[in-house]
Protein backbone atom coordinates (compact mmCIF):
# COMPACT_ATOMS: atom_id res chain seq x y z
CA UNK A 1 0.00 0.00 0.00
CA UNK A 2 2.87 2.33 0.70
CA UNK A 3 4.65 1.43 -2.11
CA UNK A 4 1.41 2.62 -4.25
CA UNK A 5 0.84 5.86 -2.48
CA UNK A 6 4.44 7.13 -3.57
CA UNK A 7 4.14 5.86 -7.14
CA UNK A 8 0.94 8.17 -6.74
CA UNK A 9 2.87 10.87 -5.08
CA UNK A 10 5.20 10.85 -7.30
CA UNK A 11 3.53 10.79 -10.75
CA UNK A 12 1.90 13.86 -8.95
CA UNK A 13 4.74 15.74 -7.92
CA UNK A 14 6.17 14.94 -12.05
CA UNK A 15 2.76 16.42 -13.19
CA UNK A 16 3.22 19.66 -11.40
CA UNK A 17 6.52 19.85 -12.54
CA UNK A 18 5.27 19.60 -16.26
CA UNK A 19 2.67 22.41 -15.54
CA UNK A 20 5.09 24.79 -14.19
CA UNK A 21 7.94 24.30 -17.19
CA UNK A 22 5.42 24.29 -20.24
CA UNK A 23 5.10 27.82 -20.06
CA UNK A 24 8.93 28.08 -20.18
CA UNK A 25 9.82 25.41 -22.69
CA UNK A 26 6.92 27.28 -24.71
CA UNK A 27 8.58 30.98 -24.22
CA UNK A 28 11.57 29.04 -25.36
CA UNK A 29 9.91 27.48 -28.55
CA UNK A 30 8.18 30.29 -29.87
CA UNK A 31 11.43 33.12 -29.73
CA UNK A 32 12.89 30.21 -32.42
CA UNK A 33 10.43 30.55 -34.75
CA UNK A 34 9.09 34.03 -36.94
CA UNK A 35 5.10 33.79 -36.28
CA UNK A 36 2.20 35.80 -36.20
CA UNK A 37 0.02 33.14 -34.32
CA UNK A 38 0.39 32.16 -30.67
CA UNK A 39 -0.62 28.78 -31.35
CA UNK A 40 1.59 27.55 -34.17
CA UNK A 41 3.67 25.34 -31.99
CA UNK A 42 5.68 22.79 -33.92
CA UNK A 43 8.91 20.95 -33.35
CA UNK A 44 10.20 21.66 -36.84
CA UNK A 45 13.74 21.83 -36.74
CA UNK A 46 13.60 23.43 -39.96
CA UNK A 47 11.51 26.79 -39.20
CA UNK A 48 13.61 27.58 -36.27
CA UNK A 49 16.67 30.06 -36.15
CA UNK A 50 18.33 32.87 -33.60
CA UNK A 51 17.02 35.90 -36.33
CA UNK A 52 15.30 37.08 -33.23
CA UNK A 53 17.54 37.06 -31.03
CA UNK A 54 20.39 38.57 -33.83
CA UNK A 55 17.48 41.18 -33.87
CA UNK A 56 17.07 42.36 -30.60
CA UNK A 57 20.85 42.48 -30.08
CA UNK A 58 21.38 44.39 -32.52
CA UNK A 59 19.17 47.30 -31.08
CA UNK A 60 21.26 49.78 -29.50
CA UNK A 61 18.11 50.47 -26.98
CA UNK A 62 17.50 47.32 -26.14
CA UNK A 63 21.27 46.69 -25.33
CA UNK A 64 20.98 49.94 -23.13
CA UNK A 65 17.98 48.13 -20.74
CA UNK A 66 19.50 45.27 -20.82
CA UNK A 67 23.07 46.90 -19.63
CA UNK A 68 21.30 49.11 -17.18
CA UNK A 69 19.54 46.04 -15.72
CA UNK A 70 23.02 44.60 -15.03
CA UNK A 71 24.28 47.75 -13.70
CA UNK A 72 21.47 48.15 -11.17
CA UNK A 73 20.78 44.33 -10.54
CA UNK A 74 24.70 44.21 -9.08
CA UNK A 75 24.68 47.29 -7.48
CA UNK A 76 21.80 46.56 -5.53
CA UNK A 77 22.82 43.57 -3.95
CA UNK A 78 26.06 45.16 -3.31
CA UNK A 79 24.62 47.13 -1.38
CA UNK A 80 21.86 44.94 0.08
CA UNK A 81 24.18 42.99 1.38
CA UNK A 82 26.32 45.75 2.89
CA UNK A 83 23.14 47.63 4.56
CA UNK A 84 22.08 43.61 5.97
CA UNK A 85 25.31 42.41 6.94
CA UNK A 86 26.31 45.84 9.18
CA UNK A 87 22.73 45.74 10.63
CA UNK A 88 21.84 42.02 11.20
CA UNK A 89 25.47 42.20 13.15
CA UNK A 90 24.72 45.28 14.80
CA UNK A 91 20.88 44.01 16.06
CA UNK A 92 22.58 40.53 16.93
CA UNK A 93 25.65 41.24 18.74
CA UNK A 94 26.15 45.18 19.94
CA UNK A 95 24.71 46.35 22.95
CA UNK A 96 22.48 49.98 22.63
CA UNK A 97 19.58 51.15 24.19
CA UNK A 98 16.52 50.61 22.33
CA UNK A 99 17.78 47.33 19.85
CA UNK A 100 14.86 45.55 19.97
CA UNK A 101 12.40 47.86 19.63
CA UNK A 102 14.27 49.78 16.65
CA UNK A 103 14.48 46.22 15.38
CA UNK A 104 10.58 45.03 15.56
CA UNK A 105 9.76 48.39 13.57
CA UNK A 106 12.25 47.52 11.09
CA UNK A 107 10.34 44.76 10.84
CA UNK A 108 6.85 46.22 10.72
CA UNK A 109 7.97 47.62 7.33
CA UNK A 110 7.79 44.23 6.31
CA UNK A 111 4.19 44.04 6.70
CA UNK A 112 3.36 47.43 4.08
CA UNK A 113 2.90 46.36 0.39
CA UNK A 114 5.14 48.15 -1.93
CA UNK A 115 2.66 49.78 -4.04
CA UNK A 116 1.07 51.52 -0.48
CA UNK A 117 4.62 53.14 -0.46
CA UNK A 118 5.12 54.17 -4.06
CA UNK A 119 3.65 57.66 -4.35
CA UNK A 120 5.14 59.04 -1.11
CA UNK A 121 8.68 57.30 -2.28
CA UNK A 122 8.17 59.50 -5.67
CA UNK A 123 7.90 62.29 -3.82
CA UNK A 124 11.16 62.10 -1.96
CA UNK A 125 12.98 60.73 -4.77
CA UNK A 126 11.43 63.89 -6.83
CA UNK A 127 12.31 66.42 -3.97
CA UNK A 128 16.07 65.10 -4.21
CA UNK A 129 16.54 65.37 -7.71
CA UNK A 130 16.61 61.66 -8.19
CA UNK A 131 14.20 61.32 -11.04
CA UNK A 132 16.30 59.59 -14.24
CA UNK A 133 19.39 58.91 -11.89
CA UNK A 134 20.18 55.03 -10.90
CA UNK A 135 20.66 56.36 -7.52
CA UNK A 136 16.90 56.51 -7.72
CA UNK A 137 16.81 52.93 -8.78
CA UNK A 138 19.26 51.28 -6.69
CA UNK A 139 18.64 52.94 -3.36
CA UNK A 140 15.31 51.85 -2.55
CA UNK A 141 16.65 48.20 -3.33
CA UNK A 142 17.72 46.81 0.17
CA UNK A 143 14.74 46.07 2.76
CA UNK A 144 13.92 45.21 6.13
CA UNK A 145 13.90 41.52 4.85
CA UNK A 146 17.78 41.06 4.66
CA UNK A 147 18.23 42.41 7.73
CA UNK A 148 16.22 39.84 9.61
CA UNK A 149 17.74 37.05 7.59
CA UNK A 150 21.40 38.29 8.51
CA UNK A 151 20.37 39.26 12.14
CA UNK A 152 19.03 35.59 12.41
CA UNK A 153 21.94 33.81 10.98
CA UNK A 154 24.32 36.03 12.80
CA UNK A 155 22.24 35.15 16.35
CA UNK A 156 23.67 31.84 15.81
CA UNK A 157 27.27 32.25 16.12
CA UNK A 158 28.43 32.32 19.82
CA UNK A 159 29.49 35.06 21.35
CA UNK A 160 32.55 33.73 22.72
CA UNK A 161 34.03 34.07 19.37
CA UNK A 162 33.25 37.80 19.55
CA UNK A 163 34.34 38.01 22.76
CA UNK A 164 37.99 36.39 21.86
CA UNK A 165 38.39 38.74 18.52
CA UNK A 166 37.53 41.49 21.18
CA UNK A 167 40.16 40.30 23.90
CA UNK A 168 43.13 40.27 20.64
CA UNK A 169 42.07 43.80 20.19
CA UNK A 170 40.04 43.27 16.77
CA UNK A 171 37.68 46.38 16.30
CA UNK A 172 34.04 46.15 15.28
CA UNK A 173 34.82 46.12 11.50
CA UNK A 174 37.08 43.49 11.66
CA UNK A 175 35.22 41.05 13.51
CA UNK A 176 32.62 41.37 11.22
CA UNK A 177 35.00 40.94 8.08
CA UNK A 178 36.91 38.18 9.80
CA UNK A 179 35.29 36.19 12.19
CA UNK A 180 31.01 36.67 11.55
CA UNK A 181 30.78 37.05 7.51
CA UNK A 182 32.87 33.80 6.77
CA UNK A 183 30.86 32.21 9.27
CA UNK A 184 27.11 33.51 7.33
CA UNK A 185 28.42 33.17 3.68
CA UNK A 186 24.45 31.09 3.05
CA UNK A 187 22.69 33.56 4.53
CA UNK A 188 24.36 36.27 2.19
CA UNK A 189 24.04 34.12 -1.07
CA UNK A 190 20.17 33.95 0.25
CA UNK A 191 19.78 37.61 0.48
CA UNK A 192 22.25 38.16 -2.92
CA UNK A 193 19.37 35.66 -5.23
CA UNK A 194 16.50 37.36 -3.71
CA UNK A 195 17.66 40.77 -4.26
CA UNK A 196 19.33 40.26 -7.68
CA UNK A 197 15.36 38.51 -9.22
CA UNK A 198 13.98 41.16 -7.76
CA UNK A 199 15.80 44.27 -8.42
CA UNK A 200 15.75 42.16 -12.17
CA UNK A 201 12.28 41.82 -12.57
CA UNK A 202 11.16 44.84 -11.20
CA UNK A 203 8.85 46.95 -13.72
CA UNK A 204 6.58 49.07 -11.38
CA UNK A 205 9.55 51.43 -10.15
CA UNK A 206 11.48 51.81 -12.89
CA UNK A 207 8.13 52.52 -15.53
CA UNK A 208 7.31 55.51 -12.69
CA UNK A 209 10.89 56.80 -11.93
CA UNK A 210 12.30 56.73 -15.63
CA UNK A 211 11.60 58.69 -18.72
CA UNK A 212 14.63 58.13 -21.15
CA UNK A 213 16.05 55.15 -22.22
CA UNK A 214 19.13 56.16 -20.71
CA UNK A 215 17.91 54.53 -17.26
CA UNK A 216 15.12 51.84 -18.05
CA UNK A 217 15.51 48.48 -17.40
CA UNK A 218 14.83 45.48 -19.44
CA UNK A 219 10.89 44.53 -18.37
CA UNK A 220 10.12 47.81 -19.79
CA UNK A 221 12.14 47.27 -22.76
CA UNK A 222 9.86 44.01 -23.15
CA UNK A 223 6.62 45.74 -23.09
CA UNK A 224 8.27 48.51 -25.55
CA UNK A 225 9.08 44.98 -27.99
CA UNK A 226 5.81 44.28 -27.73
CA UNK A 227 4.03 47.69 -28.58
CA UNK A 228 6.51 47.84 -31.39
CA UNK A 229 6.29 44.09 -32.72
CA UNK A 230 2.96 43.03 -31.53
CA UNK A 231 2.41 40.89 -34.94
CA UNK A 232 5.79 38.89 -33.77
CA UNK A 233 4.92 36.40 -30.91
CA UNK A 234 8.73 35.17 -31.61
CA UNK A 235 10.27 38.17 -31.07
CA UNK A 236 8.15 38.73 -27.56
CA UNK A 237 9.13 35.47 -27.05
CA UNK A 238 13.10 35.90 -27.32
CA UNK A 239 12.57 39.48 -25.70
CA UNK A 240 11.27 37.31 -22.73
CA UNK A 241 13.72 34.40 -22.71
CA UNK A 242 16.52 37.48 -22.69
CA UNK A 243 14.63 38.92 -19.40
CA UNK A 244 13.99 35.54 -17.95
CA UNK A 245 17.82 33.92 -18.17
CA UNK A 246 19.89 35.96 -16.23
CA UNK A 247 18.43 35.68 -13.29
CA UNK A 248 17.53 32.03 -13.39
CA UNK A 249 21.34 31.20 -14.41
CA UNK A 250 22.42 33.25 -11.13
CA UNK A 251 20.03 30.99 -9.02
CA UNK A 252 21.47 27.48 -10.80
CA UNK A 253 24.84 28.50 -9.79
CA UNK A 254 24.14 29.58 -6.31
CA UNK A 255 21.21 27.01 -5.95
CA UNK A 256 23.06 24.42 -2.96
CA UNK A 257 24.27 27.48 -1.19
CA UNK A 258 20.45 28.93 -1.51
CA UNK A 259 18.77 25.46 -0.47
CA UNK A 260 21.68 24.99 2.75
CA UNK A 261 20.69 28.63 3.82
CA UNK A 262 17.53 27.94 4.23
CA UNK A 263 17.61 24.86 5.89
CA UNK A 264 20.42 26.60 8.33
CA UNK A 265 20.96 30.05 7.95
CA UNK A 266 17.96 31.50 10.51
CA UNK A 267 14.58 31.45 9.06
CA UNK A 268 13.40 30.80 12.50
CA UNK A 269 13.73 33.42 15.66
Amino acid sequence: MKKIYNIIINIFLIFVILVCILPFLYMILMSTKSTINAYDISFNLADMSLAHYQRIFSDPTFIRYFLNSVFIAIAGVLLTLFTSCTAGYAFAKLKFKGRDKIFFLLLLTLLVPSQAILVPLYLLVRGFGWVNTFRALILPLPTAFGVFIMRNAIMEIPIELVESAQIDGASKWKILRVVILPLVESAMLTIAIFTFVGAWNNFTWPLIITTDDLHRTLPIALTTMKTQYDTDVGLSMASATVTFLPPFIFYLLLQSKFRESMALSGLKE
